[in-house]
């Protein structure tokens, strides 16, 4: 149906004025930019006024220029690469005509789409209750205490109607106020440019969360808290986080620049019963397990939040192609997850650094621990960084009901881009003399996709492919081909030479054998189960299976509590063991013949000898230096 073709008697009424319709809010002037056209405007109710029954109610005032309307509800959320299928809390769908309020037919047409036969009304209201007691990145949680609303489980939105403006009104509790991520506080009227944009900024409301604002590089910050058990004694620590992001936003800011907002919102909430992470476009959700006034709830903050503000420029406005605009019905896969997740993780790791908030040391530790996985797990000799990402759609927190091996077979995309990302940014550094990084590379991808001609109503540019990553990166090279790096390590799975390219900081990876181990068996246990096999491994080899219980090493119990990998790890390589183990009430006694243990306990050492400009160039590299301007 060509919603656009023609508007039906009353619908004129629905047409957006960008210009007048976000006065005062926050990002007016970027927001206002991303509109495209006129277009008839979406209506959005949300009534949170029962929360102790975990519903929201939703009205959308729709126009119906057909026959008929289909509504859809996302099967996921941005940020998270897994089908959830929020449409399963959906209930009471009904229709009226907006004009005399007649009810109108509803069907069902799947699990995440209804169909409305509009008899000619000129709008639709239409209205259902959702229910949300869940608190993360992708879900939205209603109770006595606070609402935590993710768009995506909300809000439906009218076949093609993803590029309409959007306005939403918001009824909250008495006594409660309500934050959206691109409102005031205590703005319950908002506009949005598209439903994209509309869903992408979370909205917190209780009677009790504190709200913190500071200034860096030009831009306002707000630092929302909502604290479930200890927001009396978190003084200390909340003076500390709110010392801590500005440091990491100045850093994180030089490496492209915050030019196209001016209101950027932390989410934090702790206590919650769950740790998670989500970007979003002008601000970020952050779950912490332990409370603010633990040591541990400060650095998981700290941590997560460095993390999250990188992402607001790569993945959320320098994105792979397949993410924006997106396809809520169906997987969204991209090849490119290492850059977008792993740049990140990388970014968010030595910007914890170069904000002083931990110790060069201690970062190098840190990254010696992932490249040093990287040569030992067995999953990374069998999945690439670009098929891990892919992939990504099958373990991102995606429930399973079969069991799996991906625990063995599947890298992580975050560790192995963070591993790409470090050794190519000291690989600029070297062929630069110093002039050049991975910060010109983002910069690259900046200006030559995010600025590039727009090619779709969702945001200022387009999509990157991993082939204008290589471009960006040669580019910055003057020219280098990396075409036989990214054959090798990006598509395939050659381990790095990573000491190749530590020595131009005067450094090299550091390994040895956890204290304690004796030999290397390839089963991954824990709780006297077998979690896992690594392939061609002495475990294989001896006939381990995931899913088996180890009931007896060499004839004796095998410990307590139960036996885990490092236990089977204490037997000494080249000497055959027994191991007893049961299966479905089947028991077996299989021989292990152990082989050298593994150097897994990793850092990056100094080398011995160091010149001048390798030691100029860790220096600068570890500072955050140079990456041109």
């Amino acid at each position: 149906m060509l919603r656009r073709a023609l508007l039906a008697a009353g619908a004129a009424a629905l047409i957006a004025r960008p210009a007048a319709a976000q006065t005062g809010q926050p990002n007016a002037p970027y927001l206002r930019a991303l509109a495209v056209g006129a277009h008839p405007t979406l209506r959005y109710t949300l009534d949170l006024r029962q929360p102790n029954t975990h519903l929201a109610a939703v009205t959308l005032l729709a126009p119906s220029p057909g026959p008929a309307l289909i509504f859809e509800l996302p099967a996921w959320y941005p940020g998270r690469y897994s089908i959830y299928n929020f449409a399963v809390n959906v209930q009471q769908a009904h229709a009226t005509c907006a004009a005399g309020g007649a009810p109108l037919p509803v069907r069902r047409l799947d699990p995440n789409r209804w169909r409305v036969s509009t008899a000619g009304c000129g709008s639709v209201r239409w209205q259902y209750r959702v229910y949300g007691n869940t608190l993360n990145g992708s879900f939205f949680q209603l109770d006595a205490t606070h609402a935590n609303l993710n768009g995506g489980p909300i809000f439906m939105v009218p076949q093609g109607a993803k590029p309409d403006p959007v306005r939403l009104r918001i009824l909250a509790p008495p006594g409660w106020r309500v934050l959206n991520e691109l409102g005031r506080l205590n703005q319950t009227e908002l506009w949005f440019p598209n439903y994209d944009v509309f869903i992408d900024a979370p909205t917190e409301a209780a009677p009790d969360f504190t709200l913190d604002h500071f200034q860096a590089d030009g831009k306002t910050y707000r630092v929302l808290i909502h604290d479930y058990l200890t927001p009396s004694t978190d003084a200390a620590h909340r003076a500390a986080l709110l010392a801590a992001l500005p440091a990491i936003a100045r850093v994180e800011n030089a490496v492209i620049g915050p030019d196209d907002l001016d209101t950027y919102t932390f989410f934090f909430h702790f206590n919650p019963g769950s740790f998670d992470g989500m970007e979003h476009l002008f601000g970020t959700q952050i779950m912490v397990p332990d409370g603010l006034a633990t040591a541990a709830g400060l650095t998981e903050a700290e941590d997560d939040a460095a993390h999250e503000f990188f992402h607001q420029w790569n993945v959320k406005r320098i994105r792979p192609r397949a993410l924006g605009p997106f396809d809520y019905e169906a997987p969204n896969p991209t090849p490119s997850l290492w850059v977008a997740e792993g740049f990140t993780q990388y970014y968010g790791e030595i910007s914890l650094e170069r904000a002083g908030l931990e110790t060069p040391r201690a970062y190098l530790d840190v990254l010696g621990q992932s490249l040093g996985q990287s040569l030992t797990a067995p999953a990374y000799r069998l999945m690439s960084a670009e098929e891990s990402s892919l992939t990504a759609w099958f373990h991102d927190a995606t429930p399973l009901r079969q069991d799996t091996n991906t625990g063995i077979t599947t890298p992580s995309y975050y560790s192995r881009g963070e591993q790409i990302a470090a050794v190519l940014d000291l690989d600029l550094r070297r062929r630069t003399g110093g002039r050049k990084s991975l910060n010109d590379v983002m910069r690259w991808l900046w200006t030559h996709t995010y600025r590039a001609p727009r090619a779709s109503y969702y945001l200022p540019g387009r999509g990157y492919t991993d082939r204008d990553v290589e471009r960006a990166i040669a580019s910055v090279a003057g020219g280098h081909s990396y075409a036989p790096f990214f054959r090798d390590y990006v598509a395939g799975v050659k381990p790095i030479p990573y000491d190749r390219y530590l020595a131009a900081a005067g450094l090299r990876l550091q390994c040895t054998p956890t204290p304690g181990t004796a030999g290397y068996s390839g089963v991954y246990a824990a709780g006297g189960k077998v979690l896992g096999v690594a392939p061609n491994s002495p475990g294989e080899r001896a006939g381990f299976g995931k899913g088996m219980i180890l009931t007896a090493i060499n004839g004796a119990p095998p410990g307590e509590p139960p036996a885990g990998t490092q236990v089977l790890n204490t037997l000494p390589a080249g000497q055959a063991a027994t191991v007893a183990v049961s299966e479905h009430g089947a028991r077996l006694t299989l021989t292990l013949t152990p082989g050298p243990p593994l150097a897994t306990a990793c850092t990056l050492a100094r080398l011995p000898i160091v010149t001048p400009a390798e030691r100029a160039l860790r220096d600068a590299w570890l500072s955050g230096n140079p990456g041109s301007r």
